[in-house]
């Protein structure tokens, strides 16, 4: 942590790494306030919460800023463009959307209507292909992967005669007679691909999503059965794309290396198979750094764009010279990098609670402990002689077994209190005066094991409860455990002196978040402000882009959060477009099929059966009418 006296904006901006994880997307500025950076321009987040709130946009509000989605693409277009130079590579790039990273119409429809680049989607359901054919008004470039039945592939293959380029990934020999009876029937001549699985896998939480024991992908002996079907039904000018995935946010260049020079050993190997590729999927696997720290940890990546775009490039081009192949259109499905940056999710802080308050005087609290018995006194003499005992004296030694002893005295008193042998008045007395005993063991913390000092360190910590669902908005916190960039939106020329942990507002444990990033660490807290009653307490959420509204559930039924799009003028003013209510109460519980209808009709029977007056009736159904049309968060 950074010394009180020296914070400033520079010093916030190093503790919380923004500028690290947030590229060139998000900064402080000189008022200490988070800001979004677009086309040359700082859009406020602070002051972007106050103006919703008062357009009625109420927090949480999901903010998604449809211009980072386009300089992410781009930043992607540029990387592969500078290698495809440098490597004198004649074969082009197209970036391919996978729409299940996030299949909000509006993030599908800005990439479909942008106008700077080629852009291909990537589907893996009969839903998400009519959604992308429904949304898509121009010639398109469709990669249909998943389990396919013949309806699906009949979609497909219907696709066709709405204009677009249709490309069936062959996951298993079955749906290669599926092609062969539909195209037959609608004769309609498919493109097809085939998956390779891969043995090469990249660590990770996604590992599984590659390697021999990947959910999709052909094996050697299914590929070249699918080989010999397509040479016996004259067919093999059907096959045009190879596909395969190294695996989902691979922190490591290394893996991505390895991945790539056994996919293109395959691309050489089918050749003289004599299939003649010409397009080329890469899949995904390309990282997003949360937590800003340009390494191989699980949530950062040890390599740049650029390098990711390098190394494809040199690989693909390396193995067709060698082999004297046709340099293949190279496709690649870089959906969490292409939005994750776009959406923050902004939330307030709704209460605070310590466990271990900090006293004005702990030498006056000490005094004025007016409870006593033999278990207290004892814990009394035992902070005395700490309090007592010379800073030179408390070795590493010593203080262990100090605060081994410490622990004792505590675990004794909570087991009278359980035992019904300890009064609520002392149970309470031994809570303040445990906080004195731990605070001065935790003056010479550096001289604790780690384990201990963790344990001493986390009985400080506050609990900042936050008006959000970590299970709505950020499901992947509790699936994955997966580590989000998190800070206040103000304040930030003030020293945040408050290790704090963030709750949310569902009735369940696991609704809270243990792992932060902050300098030089992930820590287990999150330094932030005393909360003021004058002034609202904001927090931004980021880098939320990818998965989290998809995946988000409705646990305690806390339904979508309110979501707007920002766009940025020229001019500096913004516009709010597309504004998205959260789901209503009444809108959550339809999705249960619990009828609002029905739920008036019982309290109105209930209300009569109590004699309750007309006036007060009245109020009663008033109330729950404009609950059921109001969202579930707090107001």
């Amino acid at each position: 942590m950074n010394d009180k006296k020296t914070w400033s904006v520079e010093q916030a901006k190093h503790h919380y790494r923004v500028d690290d994880w947030g590229l060139q997307h998000f900064s402080i500025n000189a008022q200490g306030n988070v800001v979004a950076k677009i086309t040359d321009t700082e859009l406020d987040l602070y002051e972007l919460s106050e103006h919703l709130g008062e357009k009625g946009v109420s927090l949480p509000v999901l903010v998604r800023f449809p211009q980072i989605l386009q300089q992410s693409l781009s930043n992607l277009y540029s990387a592969f463009q500078q290698a495809i130079k440098s490597n004198h590579y004649s074969g082009e790039y197209i970036a391919a959307y996978p729409i299940k990273v996030n299949q909000q119409a509006t993030v599908i429809q800005h990439f479909n209507d942008q106008q700077q680049w080629p852009i291909a989607f990537e589907v893996g359901s009969k839903a998400e292909l009519i959604a992308c054919l429904g949304i898509n008004n121009k010639q398109q470039t469709i990669i249909c992967n998943g389990y396919k039945d013949e309806a699906y592939i009949r979609l497909a293959l219907m696709g066709c005669l709405l204009g677009h380029e249709i490309v069936i990934i062959i996951e298993s020999l079955t749906e290669f007679e599926h092609v062969l009876k539909q195209s037959s029937d609608l004769d309609v001549p498919p493109k097809l691909g085939m998956r390779v699985r891969l043995t090469s896998i990249a660590k990770g939480n996604w590992q599984n999503s590659g390697g021999e024991h990947s959910k999709f992908g052909l094996t050697s002996n299914e590929i070249l059965a699918l080989v010999k079907q397509l040479q016996e039904n004259d067919a093999l000018y059907w096959m045009q794309m190879l596909h395969f995935h190294m695996g989902s946010q691979i922190s490591c260049l290394q893996d991505i290396q390895h991945g790539m020079q056994e996919g293109m050993h395959y691309f050489a190997e089918l050749a003289k198979q004599g299939v003649k590729f010409k397009l080329l999927n890469i899949g995904g696997g390309l990282a997003v750094d949360y937590e800003g720290s340009k390494s191989n940890a699980y949530f950062s990546m040890d390599y740049s764009l650029n390098e990711y775009a390098e190394i494809v490039i040199k690989t693909v081009k390396s193995s067709c010279v060698k082999h004297s192949l046709v340099l293949p259109t190279i496709f690649s499905e870089n959906g969490r990098a292409m939005s994750a940056y776009h959406a923050v999710l902004l939330t307030n802080v709704i209460d605070t609670e310590r466990l271990h308050s900090e006293p004005v005087d702990d030498q006056e609290e000490l005094a004025n402990s007016a409870v006593s018995n033999s278990s207290l006194n004892l814990l009394k003499k035992y902070i005395k002689k700490i309090q007592t005992t010379s800073l030179n004296e408390k070795d590493s030694l010593k203080i262990t077994e100090s605060y081994k002893e410490l622990r004792k005295i505590i675990q004794a008193i909570e087991r009278e209190f359980s035992q019904a042998d300890l009064s609520l008045l002392e149970k309470a007395e031994t809570e303040k005066l445990a906080s004195i005993a731990y605070r001065e063991i935790l003056k010479v913390k550096h001289v604790l094991l780690d384990e201990d000092r963790l344990r001493l360190e986390d009985k400080f910590v506050a609990k900042y409860f936050c008006n959000f669902s970590l299970f709505q908005s950020t499901p992947d916190i509790w699936g994955l455990k997966q580590i989000f960039p998190i800070m206040p939106l103000h304040r930030l020329t003030e020293y945040p002196a408050v290790k704090a942990r963030i709750y949310d507002l569902t009735c369940d444990s696991d609704g809270r978040i243990d792992k932060y990033v902050e300098a030089g660490s992930i820590q287990p807290y999150l330094s932030l402000h005393e909360c003021s009653e004058q002034q609202v307490y904001v927090l931004g959420l980021f880098l939320v882009g990818a998965y989290q509204e998809i995946l988000g559930d409705m646990h305690n039924l806390f339904g979508d959060t309110n979501a707007v799009n920002i766009v940025v003028n020229a001019d500096n003013s913004y516009q709010i477009c597309d504004e998205e209510p959260g789901d209503t109460i009444a809108e959550i519980l339809s999705y249960l099929h619990i009828d609002a209808g029905r739920i008036r009709q019982v309290w109105l029977e209930r209300l009569s059966r109590n004699n309750v007056s007309g006036q007060d009736k009245e109020l009663v159904m008033a109330e729950l009418e404009a609950s059921l049309y109001t969202n579930s968060y707090l107001a």
